[in-house]
């Protein structure tokens, strides 16, 4: 099945001519490639656009698609799976399609008329190469409606979250085969079981719709988008690296933010979002998925309406781990906490709550047997972990080069005295 993935769609809509599906009493024959929904959209629009013509026109057509088998497409194959669901290698498809085109021309001078390529084609694998036996003829656009439904969300037009996972794989396994990159952007609607309280079911999918319209509006052909499930939403973007993925996710955020911002009496709607690149942040699909999950709790941790990007830091000092008490001092009111490691650049502390990334903070170390030390940093990180039954928060510091900032002859020495 093609899709047009600018919209995240399939290719559904509209009258379709008819398929011919082999009844379960006449399995079909696997003999080579099989089609799948990766293969050329081009092929399958090219081919429909071939049944939808008057059978004049076929001719012209049929010459197109020779030369689309002379610049080294599988062809044959393609078309013949479409139309029967029979799989052969391209050799074995290409002899097939010359017997069809020839059969046709028998039949034209035994009926009097052109009987066209669909009618040819079904005689021949029913009495002459016997390949179906109790065929079934139908409309393209019957049997691609009930095909849809198997890989799309009934409520949001989207993939569905199988076809993600199929298709997270697929892309997967053409990325480490090709070398390139891959980047998956989870989203998430932000409070929408409070938006579902206090405004009705029916107001939150109408907020789930419009969302996902918002998305497939500013995707590439290339990308995916599906309900991963509930309020949540996958992005699969192939050839795409960490920064220009983070680009897509934090447009759509906006897009969902402006829009449910101008209307006037709706709810107040935003989106928070993760997002993580293969092979740099996981080396296989389920720990791209947990990595971008990460991103997408860390920005609501550190606020909502945001999107972060896992993986990418650079770092130009190399850290020691230490277990220094430190005193948080922010906004008028200090805190204790513990340093998990330092370097002559940033400090990582395990605190009791989450900070805004962004937020600076004063803090005082205190090693043991040492002379404390003021520093004045920026937070540039949040994550959240467990420790002895209660939710801590990981605070990864920036020092600030500015008056109050810290002094680097005592840093030094307290790295060195670990």
């Amino acid at each position: 099945m093609g899709h047009d993935r600018r919209s995240g769609q399939g290719a559904w809509a509209g009258r379709r001519p008819g398929a011919i599906i082999p009844s379960p009493s006449s399995p079909a024959r696997e003999t080579g490639r099989v089609m799948t929904s990766a293969d050329d959209d081009g092929i399958r629009q090219a081919l429909l656009q071939l049944l939808e013509a008057n059978p004049p026109d076929e001719e012209k057509l049929l010459a197109r698609f020779e030369s689309r088998r002379k610049e080294g497409e599988s062809v044959y194959s393609a078309i013949l799976y479409i139309l029967t669901h029979l799989s052969f290698s391209e050799t074995e498809a290409e002899r097939h399609w010359r017997r069809i085109r020839r059969h046709r021309e028998s039949l034209r001078k035994e009926t009097h008329r052109d009987v066209g390529l669909r009618v040819a084609l079904l005689d021949y694998f029913v009495n002459v190469c016997h390949e179906l036996k109790n065929p079934k003829v139908i409309e393209i656009a019957i049997y691609e409606s009930t095909a849809r439904s198997a890989v799309t969300d009934g409520l949001t037009g989207l993939f569905n979250h199988a076809y993600f996972l199929s298709a997270l794989r697929r892309e997967t396994q053409r990325s480490k085969r090709h070398g390139l990159k891959l980047s998956l952007a989870m989203l998430d609607l932000d409070d929408f079981k409070h938006l579902n309280d206090t405004h009705g079911h029916l107001a939150g999918d109408g907020v789930l719709m419009k969302a996902a319209s918002l998305m497939t509006q500013s995707l590439r052909e290339v990308d995916i988008a599906a309900r991963y499930g509930g309020e949540e939403f996958a992005l699969i973007l192939p050839d795409t690296p960490r920064m220009g993925a983070f680009v897509v996710a934090d447009r759509i955020r906006k897009r969902v933010d402006e829009h449910f911002r101008r209307r006037k009496g709706g709810p107040a709607v935003t989106m928070s979002g993760g997002v993580a690149t293969f092979p740099d942040d996981a080396a296989d699909l389920e720990q791209l998925i947990k990595r971008a999950d990460e991103g997408l709790y860390r920005a609501k941790a550190e606020g909502k309406n945001r999107v972060t990007v896992i993986g990418g830091e650079r770092r130009q000092h190399p850290r020691v781990p230490v277990t220094h008490r430190v005193t948080v001092r922010g906004e008028g009111h200090a805190a204790a906490a513990r340093a998990k490691n330092l370097s002559e650049g940033g400090l990582l502390v395990s605190f009791a709550r989450a900070v805004p990334v962004g937020s600076p903070l004063d803090l005082t170390l205190r090693p043991r047997g040492g002379i404390a030390v003021g520093v004045r940093g920026e937070v540039v990180r949040v994550e959240p972990h467990g420790a002895q039954g209660r939710v801590l928060y990981d605070l990864g510091l920036r020092f600030l080069a500015e008056p109050g900032g810290p002094s680097l002859p005592l840093l030094r020495r307290l790295i060195s005295d670990v």
